[in-house]
């Protein structure tokens, strides 16, 4: 069984969404994280190429999640849920 929470930025942007998945069978945590931006075609071009090349930044890809004051509790509810090993609601 398991259960899931995703939360959506600050920002508002559908693109900014972070999704926790409690997976009671294997007793794991999976967080899974979409930020999305989307670019130009020449700007996509570049980076394809610059793929292509083997090219990659060392400092890797950073965007943001703003979590929402609101969502802050839930999710600590939901992760002292996990901890205790609570049942699911």
């Amino acid at each position: 069984m398991e259960e899931t929470k995703i939360f959506v930025c600050n920002c508002h942007s559908l693109e900014h969404q972070v999704k926790f998945m409690h997976d009671a069978d294997d007793d794991a945590l999976y967080v899974y994280i979409h930020l999305n931006q989307r670019n130009s075609f020449w700007k996509r071009l570049v980076a394809g190429i610059k793929y292509a090349f083997g090219y990659s930044s060392r400092f890797g890809e950073w965007d943001e999640f703003i979590f929402q004051e609101k969502d802050l509790e839930e999710l600590s509810k939901f992760l002292n849920r996990i901890n205790n090993g609570d049942p699911l609601p």
